[in-house]
């Protein structure tokens, strides 16, 4: 088998994997029975599904990520081997869907690379061995295919820094609405109700669904607090659940809370400007060393006569 034979079977598995997809992308889904029990049903929602009845649109719900992942979802979500990150897409508001169809994309699209760049080599007469695209073709698509994981989970840990900070100040609200005599539950809508960012805005649309649905208000910031993997909501929850049940004032207790998270916050932070200060000495040092032989080079050439 030649050179051209070998090219020409793998434009062909390219072409095939393209006509597949786009058979995919063209037929009707087949819709998961056991989705559609509940739906009929009225039980409980899937629990690797987002929670959308906030009002807030899913990040991505119309993209073609999340058609081509809504239809190996049913398949993966079942199988032991494959993990979904649930918190993290929950505090960033993606759903599983969409998470699966950028792994499977980002996999195809790396799948792709190596055979479609070597053809382009291969019009300007340029050969290389079928082994090192087939290869590196695999190589890409297995870094592809986990590329999603490493971004979710950053992202997730930037949200969940961002909520930690606005959470401070909303204990902070809370503190001074008990300090006032307010009500346990009118001080968390009071808080809530301060701010407008994103955190603000969840953390009030979990307060009025609790109301709408005759919830004690703790018990919802515990149930968010669990589902967006938050131990510092946990604690926020569990001081005003004691306020619910027993009627004490804890003003001073969520002041003291307040005060310690950023506390907290501001050693992380410094403790990651420390890191990144020593990450320079070593880019110094090599500037410094090179200073130096641009000096002393010089000086030896004269001295030497060279």
């Amino acid at each position: 088998m030649n050179d051209f034979e070998l090219w020409a079977i793998a434009l062909a598995a390219v072409a095939a994997l393209g006509l597949i997809l786009l058979v995919l992308r063209m037929l009707p889904a087949d819709p998961a029975l056991g989705d559609a029990m509940e739906r009929l049903s009225g039980a409980a929602s899937d629990p690797y599904a987002v929670d959308t009845s906030g009002g807030d649109d899913i990040a991505g719900s119309d993209a073609l990520s999340y058609r081509v992942g809504a239809r190996f979802y049913p398949r993966l979500r079942s199988q032991a081997w494959f993990r979904i990150p649930t918190a993290d897409l929950a505090i960033l508001r993606e759903t599983p869907q969409k998470f699966i169809g950028d792994k499977i994309l980002s996999a195809a699209i790396g799948l792709i690379i190596v055979p479609v760049s070597l053809a382009l080599l291969a019009l300007f007469g340029i050969a290389v061995p079928f082994v090192f695209p087939a290869a590196g073709s695999l190589v890409l698509a297995l870094v592809g295919f986990f590329a999603p994981d490493a971004d979710v989970k950053t992202r997730a840990a930037s949200a969940r820094l961002e909520f930690t900070r606005a959470l401070a100040a909303f204990i902070d609200f809370v503190s001074l609405n008990r300090s006032g005599g307010v009500a346990a539950f009118q001080s968390l809508e009071r808080a809530a109700a301060v701010g407008d960012s994103w955190v603000f805005l969840r953390l009030d649309a979990e307060l009025q669904k609790a109301s709408l649905a005759g919830q004690a208000p703790w018990a919802a910031l515990s149930n968010l607090a669990a589902e967006l993997a938050l131990p510092e909501l946990g604690d926020l929850a569990d001081i005003m659940t004691y306020t619910g049940d027993q009627g004490a004032s804890v003003a001073d207790t969520l002041a003291a809370r307040a005060g310690a998270l950023r506390s907290a916050l501001l050693s992380k932070e410094q403790g990651e400007a420390g890191a990144k200060t020593k990450k320079m000495d070593a880019p110094l040092g090599a500037l410094a060393v090179l200073f130096m032989i641009m000096l002393l080079v010089p000086a030896a050439v004269n001295i030497m006569g060279i």
